[in-house]
C-alpha cells in the first residue's frame, strides 16, 4: 500500500519529522530542536545521513530513510 503525501502541515507529517528529528539526534546528525518543522538544519541532517547511509541524498523525508530509522509512517 503507498501511501499519500501528507501536507506539511498536518500533525502526522509533524509527528513523523519529530521522530526522524530525534533519531538523527540519537545517531548525531543532528543538534537542533525536536519541534517537528524541517528547516535547514533538519535537511542538512537529513542529507548528511542520506549520504552516510548509501541512499539517495534528498533532504527530505523518504519511504527510504524512514526505513532505515525504523520509523513506521502510519
Amino acid at each position: 500500500m503507498v501511501l499519500p503525501p501528507l501536507p506539511g502541515n498536518s500533525d502526522k507529517f509533524t509527528s513523523i519529522v519529530r521522530q526522524v528529528q530525534t533519531a538523527l539526534l540519537a545517531y548525531g546528525y543532528y543538534s537542533g530542536q525536536l519541534d517537528g518543522v524541517v528547516d535547514a538544519e533538519t535537511r542538512q541532517a537529513i542529507e548528511r545521513y542520506q549520504s552516510d547511509a548509501g541512499l539517495k541524498v534528498t533532504g527530505t523525508i523518504t519511504p527510504q530513510l524512514l526505513d532505515t530509522l525504523r520509523i513506521v509512517a502510519q
